[in-house]
């Protein structure tokens, strides 16, 4: 065609450009046909035509223009009256589909549900009030160590001595350690945790305490007063928020402590917020240790000192310090942060971007599922569409009326998924036993209720626009003459057999990453711990140093418990153990064993020293492989002596006998002789690279702690023994607290709960997949076959046999599925690698979890496919024909 045949192109622009948009097609479109009807006979007089009829409709369309900019802005005052029209619509249209709508939304509640509920537990982490104010200019000093895995390790009061006294970085360094001490003076004694910080923590956190006032430097030297503060929530809970508390006094460890002041609120954050009583942290420069790494270090930047300039300073001078004291700190290193980045370790980082990961793919599997119901509810209701269209319903107004009831599907999943959210989150912390401090922080606030919200307004573009498109796209001529529409040909079947395919990749990712955590948890738990826990029974007790002064005063009171212990009818035998081995890691130094050089910029080998009595090794059943146990005669007056684990024992003396082989802790000038070699027990973070925590058992006698665990065998029901216990203690010392009476089982679940609360989250998301993927198979088969009737009836009419009719239906299923099934695998590649450091005692990329997974989604998939396949076959042929 050419450009005569054509109107003028600046005249049909012109004209498009003064209509309004909702007459431009009616107006062009007659005009088009006039110039076609002249153009045939004279092309170049309806080309003029053309250009007269554009000049003389110029102020007619400017007039229809003004007119329908005036309708539009009338039209905006009826808007609430349409989003009224159009809700009581879609409420109409969801009762009319009881089923669909519940399936619907119980299916995007459980999706938004979990998605709140670990946006809650991100939101507590990223977006918490953090204790420091102007945190932009505030760090966090830690020590790491890459070669023992140490990246959020504490600092030494040697360390941090030196880094004040050398740092030009920092306008104030602070540094703060955990403390427990008895209150006496109450009706029982009670145990109350803290803080020791050093005076200036609080101007270097710039928090300035809520009532009273913070420590002097005065107060932090020895023989000072005594001087205490409350943390706000005990001072609320405890002294019920009386602004007289200042110049009362507490009898801490039987010394009195004068209030002072009251912490800001703010300063309650993550483990923090256990905290009780605060007291000043003095050091004595000669007496500070350089192997024993507790403190917690922050600082202020100085004026024109950056983030980098001051991490590479503190870097500088970590690299001095290791070079100075070889013994104690080789292979340690220090690193500041700021304080979001000090937060999280690069575990937690990884798991958090997991989680974050994994909640998004449960809302897309959701969205798909909902989707692909959306679309089969769309083709029965071809006929209802095509007979508002023919009303003159334009297609605008029908998708935006089919997205409305999509939103509501979506609120009143919102208002489910909230509920949801919190009895996950009350679940998780159950779960974990109250030991995991992010779940324990995630609270549904406003800012999770409005990412609920917003979730919920977006789900339904995600799920209903496709659907509303397509719905709303069938012409009404050929609608109403067949009765149906284009939805169930080849156009709609692809769109439901992606939504599918999408399913199941996700499903299966989120299933792989499930399995590989579950797997590392039950090689973790179903590694041996060494002993049997059953009938064990514990209990804590810890010694104030004020009144138990040395070291004979501690062993004469354990002794004397023990005693009172043993002579408990349910009891069998009572040891004592300063942490509870394979559950508790327990004091961890670093050792030197005689003969052995450690490799120049290496740190020496960390094991977990632990005080014992003589019979631990009985009352747990451990047996002896080599030498002689701990003794009575193990004490203050003999040599010192220690029994080792068997992996430690092969790792420093190979085949060699270890019995007779000397070891001691660097800094140490005493030697420590080994006389026996015991099985190993452990399991889990604390074990070495061959399996076993490396376990050095010292006599009690010999290493009294003030802390320590009375540990025995009960016959009965273990619970039944807690107050004759605490009677038993008392007996001994009234004035002590005694710590919680539990099972030695019960000790070992807390120790794992955090794990079971991740397994049990991921193994929701997990079923959850598997159900939605299992749903979309089915709910595709079943629909193709109902689409697909009258063709399945003439070949079974025909002859067909039935093994043929069913492999034909599982075929179109198995397809989808194998798509699904390696997306999913080249999916659950590129996620592993965040699992890296994650799992324990298997790989990331384990070749079981990544052949088991797909062969149980596979068969769960098939039996789903399976289901319509049968009911195909069992069709009555003529009867389908003549439905047909």
């Amino acid at each position: 065609m050419g450009e005569r045949d054509t109107p003028p192109r600046w005249a049909e622009r012109l004209l498009w450009l003064l209509l309004p948009r909702r007459r431009r097609d009616e107006l062009t479109g007659d005009l088009r046909e006039g110039f076609a009807r002249r153009a045939r006979r004279d092309p170049r007089r309806a080309r003029r035509w053309y250009r007269g009829q554009v000049i003389r409709s110029i102020p007619a369309a400017i007039a229809l223009r003004v007119r329908a900019e005036r309708d539009t802005r009338d039209g905006m005052g009826h808007g609430m009256d349409m989003l009224k029209q159009d809700l009581r619509f879609a409420w109409r249209s969801l009762r009319k589909s009881p089923g669909f709508a519940a399936v619907a939304t119980v299916t995007l509640a459980l999706a938004i549900g979990v998605n709140t509920s670990i946006f809650s537990i991100i939101s507590a982490i990223v977006f918490a009030d953090l204790p420091m104010q102007e945190h932009q200019t505030a760090v966090m000093i830690r020590g790491v160590n890459p070669e023992l895995g140490v990246e959020q390790g504490s600092v030494s009061p040697a360390d941090f001595l030196d880094l004040r006294e050398r740092t030009r970085s920092f306008s104030s360094l602070s540094a703060l350690t955990e403390g427990r001490w008895v209150l006496t003076g109450q009706d029982r004694p009670e145990r109350v945790t803290g803080i020791r910080m050093t005076p200036g923590t609080t101007e270097t956190w710039r928090l300035p305490p809520a009532l009273g006032r913070a420590f002097t430097s005065e107060e932090a030297t020895p023989g000072s007063g005594r001087v205490a503060m409350l943390t706000h929530g005990f001072w609320q809970s405890r002294f019920d928020g009386d602004p007289d508390v200042l110049g009362r006094s507490l009898t801490l460890d039987g010394v009195e402590h004068t209030v002072v002041g009251v912490m800001s609120p703010t300063f309650e954050f993550a483990s923090f917020r256990q905290a009780q009583v605060l007291v000043p942290l003095s050091f004595d420069r000669a007496g500070s240790s350089r192997s024993e790494r507790n403190l917690f270090v922050s600082g202020r930047l100085a004026p024109g000192v950056t983030q980098e300039m001051a991490t590479e300073e503190v870097a500088r001078i970590g690299r001095n310090l290791a070079e100075e004291h070889p013994e104690t700190n080789a292979g340690w290193t220090l690193r500041s942060a700021s304080v979001m980045d000090s937060l999280m370790n690069s575990s937690g980082r990884r798991m958090m971007l997991l989680l974050q990961l994994t909640v998004g793919m449960v809302i897309l599997i959701a969205c798909a599922n909902v989707a692909n119901m959306l679309l089969a509810r769309a083709t029965n209701r071809s006929r209802e569409m095509a007979v508002r269209t023919a009303l003159g319903a334009g297609r605008g107004h029908l998708v935006r009326q089919l997205l409305t009831e999509s939103v509501l599907i979506s609120l009143g999943a919102a208002i489910l998924g909230v509920a949801v959210a919190f009895g996950l989150n009350d679940a998780l912390v159950w779960i974990s036993a109250g030991a995991e401090e992010a779940f324990r922080m995630a609270e549904i606030d406003g800012k999770v209720l409005a990412f609920t919200l917003l979730v919920s307004l977006g789900a339904p573009l995600v799920f209903g626009l496709v659907p509303a498109l397509r719905a709303s796209a069938a012409g009404p001529a050929a609608t109403l003459r067949n009765g149906r529409t284009d939805e169930g040909g080849r156009s709609g079947s692809r769109a439901r057999g992606v939504l599918v395919t999408a399913q199941v990749s996700l499903a299966l990712t989120l299933m792989i990453v499930a399995g590989l955590l579950a797997r590392s948890v039950v090689k973790m738990n179903l590694s041996s711990l060494g002993y049997s826990v059953d009938g064990l029974l514990t209990v804590r007790v810890d010694l104030p140093e004020n009144r138990y002064r040395d070291e004979g005063d501690v062993v004469r009171f354990f002794e004397e418990a023990r005693e009172a212990l043993s002579s408990l009818p349910a009891f069998e035998g009572v040891t004592l153990v300063s942490s509870l081995p394979g559950i508790d890691p327990g004091l961890q130094r670093p050792v030197e064993i005689e003969g052995i050089d450690v490799v120049e910029g290496r740190s020496a080998p960390s094991a977990s020293i632990l005080a014992v009595g003589p019979d631990l090794f009985r009352t747990l059943d451990l047996p002896l492989v080599g030498g002689r146990g701990l003794s009575e005669n193990d004490d203050e007056a003999s040599i010192p002596v220690a029994v080792v684990g068997r992996a430690l024992a092969e790792r420093f003396w190979g085949s060699e006998d270890a019995v007779g082989r000397r070891l001691r802790t660097v800094g140490s000038e005493e030697w420590i002789q080994v006389v026996g070699v015991v099985a190993d027990v452990g399991r889990g973070r604390e074990m070495d690279d061959r399996g076993s925590a490396p376990n050095i058992y010292v006599p009690f006698r010999q290493d009294g702690r003030r802390g320590m665990y009375l540990v025995g065998r009960v016959e009965g029901e273990a619970a039944a023994a807690t107050g004759p216990v605490r009677d038993a203690l008392w007996s001994v010392d009234g004035d002590l607290p005694v710590g919680p009476v539990r099972t030695m089982a019960r000790a070992e679940y807390e120790r794992s709960a955090p794990n079971y609360a991740i397994i049990s989250l991921f193994g929701i998301f997990a079923l959850f997949a598997l159900g939605m993927a299992a749903v979309g198979i089915y709910g595709v088969m079943a629909y193709s076959v109902s689409r697909r009737k009258t063709e399945i009836g003439v070949r079974m009419a025909l002859g067909a046999e039935t093994s043929r009719v069913r492999t034909m239906i599982l075929g179109q299923g198995a397809r989808l599925l194998a798509v699904g099934l390696v997306l999913g695998l080249v999916l659950s590649f590129l996620v592993s690698g965040l699992l890296r450091g994650l799992v324990f005692g298997i790989s990331a990329t384990d070749p079981m979890t990544f052949v088991g997974i797909p062969v149980l989604l596979a068969s769960v998939a098939l039996v789903a496919n399976l289901i319509p396949a049968i009911r195909a076959t069992r069709m009555d042929p003529a009867r389908t024909l003549r439905e047909g």
